[in-house]
């Protein structure tokens, strides 16, 4: 019995100590698969937060993708016959070039038509002509001038062909003659259009000898010399010197009157919006008087900002004409734009720039806070922090404004008149557009830093109190801000590109158009207007102004429930990695 005991004893043993063998093996694979799934859960971080950052940068860079993006080139339209020749098919140099056929070519000419160089692109030429020809009226050219330089300058973009393939072109001494006797003074008014000077030809660059000498007979080109009694002119344009101009704060960049409204709408809505939250936010930031510590106040600092902004975007609307225009032609207004225009314009470009510095550097130093909350705690020169950020907020805008006036200033950059924007787009995109997307860029690369760390932090909190895996109220905010900022850049950023990186082009067909209205009834610009409203884009336009409307009302987010009780409460925890997290949610 005794021996049995033993032997039972001795079994039990044996069968106790296998068990705790089982259960240690199990729980050391049960350890490495737990320490697999986290580390594969870092991987997954790793690669998510990587993806996130690189589709941020690949979003802001299109802006600058879309400044590069060459202009669409317009198809050659050309009924080739002749070797190396093509047949004029278009109307308003047919005249001209008929009469400088017949006494250059005698000997050929084809009743079929006149024929040119088959390397010239008629449609870009013939608006070039319909720009340079109608604006002789915009400068009240003489009769004298205009006979002598339609044949010239007829022929200078449309070079006649003979049946060899030899070309004809005007010759030196006929451009001097036109621009230092027969349009002297228009010929200098002309220089001063850069549209139109790009356009002019280089007297020196031209052959010494044409084959005609006489071309100063009046040529009546069509629809180019029409009678002032005989001319009515269409909707937001008015009767001057005998042709049509274009009306300043009556002219609208938008055939649909529809589009134009919705557009003024959304603006004055977006900027009361804005100024009233911008109120708002500062009242607050003195209700909660934790929000002047820094950084903080620069929330402040960019809600006043959008106020000073949004007020002046106001008060142009007020007047238009009175503020914007210099004169009842828009032409001379866009020319010679009124110091409301250059103010509003520095105001303009002031503005985004701070914006976006007051964004980065409060950024920044919360990422300092963040990955850094132990060193930043013991940290105690944040006043020369903060006169550096001010300082930096300060002077880093001023470029914009130094750029655009270096460049001949600011002119109407909207029609009917709301904003002005530098003449230059280079000093548009390299000034402002250009940083601006590197700063948000760097700035939301941070963001997704600060926002992945909390979340980590906050999981292992969570994990250790058993409690569900939710973002907090702070890992919110910071989410909702973070790809408000995106959107809001990527947007506005494009859009800006866009109308700077098209602005030239977009002036120039805005000017043949204008040319092509100057004889009024006698004239149809249905093309003409189709190529310059082809560059706007109204409803990116559209977007951007509500974003930027609604851009205090999210930096409201930092400032409602500043301080919750939740925060203070788990402020009391003694664990390192409760403070260090409950840190985070306090810092943001």
């Amino acid at each position: 019995e005794i021996e049995l005991r033993v032997a039972m004893e001795a079994a039990e043993s044996k069968s106790e100590k296998q068990q705790d063998e089982n259960v240690a093996e199990l729980c050391s694979c049960a350890d490495k698969q737990l320490r697999l799934l986290k580390r594969f859960r870092v991987f997954v971080e790793t690669v998510t937060v990587f993806i996130i950052i690189v589709s941020v940068w690949t979003l802001l860079s299109l802006p600058t993708v879309f400044y590069f993006l060459p202009a669409p080139e317009q198809a050659l339209t050309q009924n080739t016959k002749l070797i190396g020749c093509a047949k004029y098919t278009k109307s308003m140099c047919l005249q001209a070039l008929i009469q400088s056929e017949e006494c250059m070519f005698k000997e050929f000419k084809d009743s079929s038509g006149v024929y040119i160089t088959a390397s010239v692109d008629q449609e870009v030429n013939e608006n070039t002509a319909k720009l340079i020809i109608n604006g002789l009226s915009l400068l009240g050219a003489t009769e004298t001038c205009r006979s002598s330089f339609i044949p010239f300058m007829c022929l200078y973009l449309f070079p006649l062909c003979d049946e060899n393939g030899t070309l004809s072109r005007p010759s030196r001494d006929q451009c001097i003659e036109v621009s230092t006797i027969a349009c002297k003074n228009e010929w200098q008014l002309a220089l001063g259009i850069s549209v139109v000077k790009q356009q002019l030809p280089d007297c020196e660059s031209l052959p010494t000898t044409s084959h005609c000498e006489d071309m100063n007979a009046t040529v009546d080109v069509h629809n180019t010399t029409v009678a002032p009694s005989s001319i009515l002119c269409h909707d937001s344009f008015s009767l001057l010197n005998g042709s049509c101009h274009p009306i300043c704060n009556k002219w609208k960049a938008y055939s649909s009157d529809a589009t134009s409204n919705s557009i003024d709408a959304i603006v004055i809505i977006s900027a009361a919006a804005g100024l009233v939250m911008g109120i708002v936010v500062v009242v607050c930031s003195v209700v909660k008087r934790k929000m002047f510590g820094f950084p903080s106040v620069i929330i402040v600092y960019m809600a006043m900002t959008t106020v000073g902004f949004a007020a002046c975007i106001l008060i142009s609307l007020i007047d238009r004409e009175a503020l914007f225009c210099s004169s009842q032609d828009l032409i001379e207004a866009v020319k010679t734009p009124t110091t409301f225009c250059s103010f509003i314009g520095s105001v303009y470009y002031y503005a985004l720039l701070q914006l976006a510095v007051w964004w980065i550097c409060h950024v920044t130093v919360l990422f300092w806070k963040v990955k850094f909350p132990f060193h930043a705690k013991a940290f105690n020169n944040l006043k020369f922090v903060h006169i550096l950020v001010v300082v930096a907020a300060l002077l880093l805008p001023v470029a914009p404004v130094i750029g655009g006036f270096a460049t001949g200033g600011f002119t109407i950059g909207n029609f009917p008149p709301l904003l002005c924007v530098s003449k230059s787009g280079n000093v548009t995109f390299f000034t402002l557009i250009l940083p601006i997307s590197l700063i948000i860029a760097i700035g939301s690369t941070l963001l997704i830093i600060i926002l992945a760390t909390m979340i980590k932090h906050s999981t292992s909190m969570r994990e250790q109190h058993g409690s569900l895996m939710t973002m907090r109220r702070a890992e919110k905010k910071l989410f909702v801000i973070l790809c408000y900022y995106v959107i809001l850049a990527s947007v506005a950023l494009a859009a800006f590109s866009i109308n700077a990186s098209k602005s030239q082009l977009f002036v120039q067909k805005v000017f043949q158009y204008f040319a092509c209205e100057a004889g009024g009834n006698m004239q149809i610009c249905d093309n003409e207007r189709k190529a310059f409203e082809s560059f706007i884009y109204p409803g990116i336009n559209m977007v951007t102004y509500i974003l930027l409307g609604a851009l205090p009302s999210v930096n409201l987010t930092y400032i409602v429930n500043f301080n919750q009780p939740s925060c203070v409460k788990l402020c009391r925890t003694k664990t390192t990695s409760t403070q260090q997290s409950t840190s985070l949610l306090i810092v943001l």
